[in-house]
C-alpha cells in the first residue's frame, strides 16, 4: 500500500503542475489534501458504479486506491500540533478504511455512500480552510 500511496501523491504533484513536473513553485500541502479527497470522491464513485455493474475486480482496484489515500493522510496526521483535532481526524479515517474495507467484502452501497458522504464533508471543510487561508 506505501508504494501505491507514493504513485497517487506523485500523479496528484504531477497533475498540479503546468505540465512542466519540475516547476519552481510545489503545490501547498492544503491543495495535495484537496486533491486526494477529490481523487477518493472519484475512486468511490467509481466503485459505486462498478458495484452496480458487477464489476468486482473494478470495484475492488477502486477501494483499494482509497484506502491507500486515507493511510496516507492518516500517517501525515501531527497529533502533537494538531491535538485534539487530529485525534478526531485520526479516529475518522480509521473508520473509513473500516468502512471502506467492509465494503470491499460486502459491496454494500448504502455503506459505501455513508462513506462518501463523510469524505465530501471533510473535503467541503478543508476547502473552507483553503479559502479563509487566501483571505
Amino acid at each position: 500500500m506505501k508504494d501505491e500511496w507514493m504513485d497517487i501523491t506523485l500523479d496528484l504533484r504531477e497533475r498540479g503542475s503546468t505540465g512542466d513536473v519540475s516547476r519552481e513553485e510545489p503545490l501547498h500541502p492544503l491543495d495535495i489534501v484537496l486533491m486526494l479527497y477529490d481523487g477518493m470522491v472519484e475512486f468511490l464513485v467509481r466503485a459505486i458504479k462498478a458495484i452496480n455493474d458487477g464489476a468486482m475486480t473494478e470495484k475492488s482496484r477502486s477501494l483499494s486506491r482509497v484506502i491507500a489515500i486515507i493511510e496516507g493522510l492518516y500517517g501525515s496526521i501531527d497529533a502533537e500540533a494538531g491535538g485534539q483535532v487530529a485525534g478526531n481526524l485520526g479516529e475518522l479515517y480509521c473508520f473509513l478504511m473500516k468502512e471502506v474495507s467492509i465494503v470491499d467484502l460486502t459491496s454494500d452501497v448504502e455503506r459505501l455512500r455513508r462513506a462518501l458522504d463523510i469524505i465530501i464533508t471533510l473535503r467541503d471543510a478543508w476547502r473552507e480552510v483553503g479559502v479563509s487561508r487566501e483571505s
